[in-house]
């Protein structure tokens, strides 16, 4: 499933249209790499992604492709956070 989607249905981002500017944006890397909305997601991979602002960082493992929508309760099941930090001065980096 594309990137975009997974993190709309992962509720990461709350619409797809968000995701995919956030990947265009070089706000979102799979594996170490940037990432465009059209990569493909697959169980183990780690994604990490910016907030619009660039207030925080957060990296996460996807534990289960979700087929389509679920409910945000589901969703969390879906993925492990594996950090969040805050980005105190993100102009300097």
């Amino acid at each position: 499933m594309r990137l975009d989607l997974v993190l709309n249905h992962l509720c990461v981002f709350k619409t797809r249209s968000q995701a995919g500017k956030a990947c265009d944006g070089g706000r979102v890397w799979v594996n170490g790499e940037a990432a465009r909305a059209s990569r493909p997601v697959h169980v183990g991979d780690v994604i990490r992604f910016r907030d619009s602002l660039a207030r925080f960082e957060e990296e996460i493992e996807v534990l289960e492709v979700p087929s389509g929508p679920v409910p945000k309760s589901r969703a969390r099941e879906m993925f492990r956070v594996l950090e969040r930090r805050r980005i105190e001065n993100p102009w300097d980096e």
